[in-house]
């Protein structure tokens, strides 16, 4: 298994050649938001998670990842219905993902997945599913 800082500078470097920083920005240490433009104009929010005590998890719509790619790699689902479930400090409820995902258009309140990459190939696996979206795919 590749060393996971290794990844995340892979990723990093991969997205930084095939898409542009979402409007958003980057968080300086903790996560990096991209969108990709597919061949078809259509146009996927992602966002990689780059803080150092974490894997290099690369967060994307249900839609955008496509059956095949979920059933191949296994990423971790992330239910919208299981958004503001958990109670917060405050006496509210809390997101429930990482706070980059809540003010992002396509993912801030859809249903997610998060994968974990373990390779340089998976990782190219999920990039190159995320160029292929359509808008259709992505409308539903």
């Amino acid at each position: 298994m590749i060393d996971r800082v290794i990844l995340k500078q892979a990723a990093i470097a991969l997205f930084e050649s095939v898409a542009r920083e979402h409007p958003r920005g980057h968080q300086a240490s903790k996560a990096a938001r991209y969108i990709v433009t597919a061949g078809d104009g259509a146009e996927v929010e992602v966002m990689l998670e780059k803080n150092d005590g974490r894997p290099p998890n690369l967060w994307c719509s249900e839609r955008a990842a496509g059956a095949t790619l979920i059933a191949a790699l296994k990423p971790k689902p992330s239910p919208a219905a299981q958004l503001h479930t958990k109670p917060a400090s405050n006496g509210g409820t809390s997101y429930g993902r990482h706070s980059a995902l809540q003010h992002m258009d396509q993912l801030g309140n859809a249903d997610l997945v998060c994968f974990a990459p373990k390779s340089i190939a998976e990782l190219g696996q999920i990039t190159d599913r995320l160029l292929t979206v359509t808008k259709a795919e992505l409308a539903g």
